[in-house]
C-alpha cells in the first residue's frame, strides 16, 4: 500500500506517470530474477508494485552496522560477499533460496545506479544464476532517469515507460546470454529515453 501511495504522490505532485508493458511476462508463485538498469530511486517502488517480497543482495558489511543489520534481515535482503570468487559460489545457495521461498529478487546488472544516458559495464552474476538453478530472468528497461535524475530533488514531468522483457531463452552461452542481456537491457533502455 505504501508503494502505491507513494506512486500516487509522484503522479499528482511531480506529475510523473508510469506506463508499464509486458506485465504478462512477470512469473506468478515461483522463484524468478528481474535484471534491471538502475538509474533513479523509484526503479525499486515500481517492481516491488508487482512483487512486494521483492528481495535483493547486499555486501556483507552492510549487516555490520547495527541498524541497517535490522532493516535488511526485515526485508529479507541476502548478505554477499563479494571477495575474490566469493560471490559467484554463493549463487548456489541463493538461487536455491529464491526457488524454495518463492522469491523474486531483483540484480542491477551494472552494479550500481548510473546516470541516465550513461553506461557500465555488464555484471555476469545473473548467467550463473540461470545456470545454477534455472531460474527465470526477466530484464527490465526503462527511462526512469529522465524523470528522476541521479543525486537531483528535481523530478522532471512525463512517462516513465518500463518494459518487462520475457524470459531469457535457457542454455545459451555466457556470451550469447550477456549479449543479449546488453540488448534488451541497455539498448532498450538507451531507446525508451530518446
Amino acid at each position: 500500500m505504501m508503494i502505491n501511495a507513494t506512486i500516487f504522490i509522484f503522479d499528482k505532485v511531480a506529475n510523473i506517470k508510469i506506463e508499464e508493458r509486458g506485465l504478462e511476462n512477470i512469473p506468478k508463485d515461483k522463484g524468478f530474477i528481474y535484471c534491471s538498469k538502475h538509474m533513479s530511486n523509484i526503479d525499486a517502488y515500481i517492481l516491488f508494485r508487482h512483487s512486494p517480497n521483492l528481495t535483493a543482495m547486499a555486501k556483507k558489511e552492510l549487516f555490520r552496522v547495527p541498524l541497517v543489520n535490522l532493516v535488511l534481515n526485515k526485508m529479507g535482503v541476502l548478505a554477499i560477499d563479494r571477495g575474490a570468487g566469493k560471490a559467484q559460489k554463493q549463487t548456489a545457495d541463493f538461487a536455491k533460496i529464491l526457488i524454495d521461498k518463492k522469491l523474486p529478487m531483483i540484480i542491477f546488472a551494472e552494479g550500481t545506479r548510473i546516470p541516465a544516458g550513461e553506461r557500465r559495464p555488464l555484471k555476469s552474476g545473473v548467467f550463473y544464476y540461470q545456470q545454477e538453478e534455472d531460474l527465470d530472468i526477466i530484464v527490465v528497461s526503462h527511462n526512469s532517469g529522465v524523470h528522476w535524475q541521479k543525486k537531483s530533488w528535481i523530478k522532471i514531468p512525463g512517462t516513465i515507460v518500463v518494459e518487462y522483457h520475457p524470459a531469457m531463452a535457457k542454455g545459451l552461452s555466457k556470451e550469447d546470454f550477456m549479449s543479449e542481456i546488453e540488448h534488451r537491457l541497455l539498448d532498450r533502455s538507451d531507446e525508451l529515453m530518446l
